[in-house]
């Protein structure tokens, strides 16, 4: 006569157990991560955190050379800041989510360790530090003496949280392929410039000649940008924005990752 197995206790037990497992090694990794970006001290990270204001001072260098007002608001650094907060937030997880692999994967000989633990430990660092990266950026524009203040807080923070999705979508796509392909590392890279030149940090979609904003309006960045300063701006109506694109993009691209993530958990 042989046992009848408990097949919900065991299950509900290896479940709990293997929970707690890769909760232990995210919490490793997490913590080897923020020790190898920003160093045992303090310095490191707040360099970290206050990079992104680079990104703002050189944009303003740029419009103030070329003599440009703002075209909307009532100043250069607001209008500026509608634009530059989605591209950081894109630029920072897109970059960190897409090097995770490459950068950990000696941690993958260890017993327990697989890629889900690597992006999911990424994942959460750059949740933690886009937020204070906004907050920072937020606060120095309000402490100069800037209204900072959105029409829209709704509309601006889904802007925002749009812009944070894409960049772990397009992180995903080409972290999952260049730890084949390392050429995609490279490629991956290139689209900090491309989205850079393409979002509208510098411009208004809807003053560029018609032939140019129908090729932009495919890249999802450009119709976030325009989608955060038409929530952040009051007096501002966008004819470019097309909010089904952006969300249909991320959407798809987030699969795709996804996709890719469980096919290269499969064959490494």
């Amino acid at each position: 006569m042989t046992n009848t197995p408990r097949p919900t206790r065991f299950a509900g037990e290896s479940w709990r157990t293997a929970s707690a497992m890769h909760a232990r090694v995210v919490g490793a990794v997490i913590m080897r991560d923020l020790q190898t970006r920003f160093g045992t001290g303090y310095f490191g990270f707040l360099l970290g955190l206050i990079m992104p204001l680079g990104h703002l001072t050189i944009a303003m260098i740029a419009m103030t050379t070329l003599g440009r007002p703002a075209p909307i608001g009532l100043n250069i650094p607001t209008f500026l800041l509608t634009g530059i907060l989605p591209f950081v937030l894109w630029l920072y997880a897109h970059r960190q989510i897409m090097m995770s692999l490459q950068q950990n994967k000696p941690l993958l000989y260890f017993p327990g360790v697989d890629i889900f633990d690597l992006f999911t430990a990424r994942l959460i660092i750059e949740v933690a530090s886009g937020t204070l990266v906004v907050l920072i950026l937020l606060s120095a524009l309000s402490l100069i003496g800037y209204d900072i203040r959105p029409n829209n807080i709704f509309g601006f923070v889904y802007g925002l949280t749009q812009a944070w999705a894409l960049g772990i979508a397009t992180g995903l796509i080409f972290g999952n392929i260049g730890s084949l392909w390392p050429f995609f590392l490279m490629l991956g890279n290139l689209m900090a410039p491309i989205f850079w030149v393409t979002s509208g940090i510098l411009y208004i979609p809807d003053t560029l000649p018609d032939k140019v904003r129908a090729v932009i309006s495919h890249f999802p960045l450009s119709q976030i940008v325009d989608g955060v300063r038409s929530s952040f701006f009051a007096e501002y109506t966008s004819n470019y924005y097309q909010p089904q694109i952006a969300i249909v993009t991320i959407l798809t691209l987030i699969m795709f990752g996804l996709s890719l993530m469980f096919i290269i958990r499969r064959i490494t």
